[in-house]
């Protein structure tokens, strides 16, 4: 009898540690943008004592913890997770080949193209901008070319700033998919042997932070 009440009164103290350790929490639900759940869980964990949760799906997450501890893990998340940013990508399609003369439409990018490649001649055959949202896949077509890829930022904003761009690129029978790491403002460019006729194309892209597009 004596062992049972011993029992009881240790499940009372325990059942009563616990709702303290819960007193004065709060709960609060997180909208993510760049991380899944998954991520967003393994970051947030540490902040998280007994007493608290963790929960959500897909791009919510759900916190149970005092409120100084919701706020510190409210500043983590923006600091890791943040606002998505808006990119702009100029796609310059310059064709490459056994030709004579220049394109002054690529006059800024002429000088790296033949160091490069090292084809005779270079013009653009065309040109397009895109505004990607970062995490979110774009699409863009005029005429037979094709765009689809996404954007994420890989550093912090600014003048040291990283982007990982991922492009499927398709014009007529030609594509090429590859993943590039840019900077804003800067271009870069990657190019493919043309399957019929000779020759190559090349993918001009330089990215800008925002939605302003980049100057010609």
């Amino acid at each position: 009898m004596m062992k049972l009440k011993a029992i009881l009164v240790l499940a009372a103290i325990l059942l009563a540690a616990a709702c303290d350790s819960r007193r004065g929490m709060a709960v609060r639900t997180y909208e993510l943008h760049r991380l899944d759940y998954s991520e967003a869980e393994t970051l947030v964990t540490p902040y998280v004592r007994e007493g608290g949760f963790i929960s959500g799906k897909g791009r919510l997450l759900t916190v149970r913890e005092s409120p100084d501890r919701l706020d510190s893990i409210t500043a983590l998340l923006k600091r890791y997770d943040g606002v998505p940013a808006v990119v702009t990508l100029r796609f310059q399609v310059i064709e490459a080949g056994d030709f004579e003369g220049g394109d002054s439409a690529i006059a800024r990018v002429e000088a790296p193209l033949r160091d490069m490649f090292r084809y005779r001649g270079y013009r653009l055959q065309n040109e397009l901008l895109v505004t990607a949202l970062e995490g979110v896949p774009f699409r863009y077509q005029q005429g037979v070319v094709r765009l689809s890829g996404t954007v994420r930022a890989g550093t912090a904003a600014g003048a040291q700033a990283g982007l990982t761009i991922q492009v499927d690129f398709e014009s007529g029978g030609d594509a090429l998919s590859t993943i590039i790491n840019a900077t804003p403002g800067k271009t870069m460019l990657i190019g493919v042997q043309r399957r019929t006729g000779g020759g190559g194309l090349i993918l001009a892209v330089q990215p800008t932070l925002g939605a302003n597009a980049p100057q010609p």
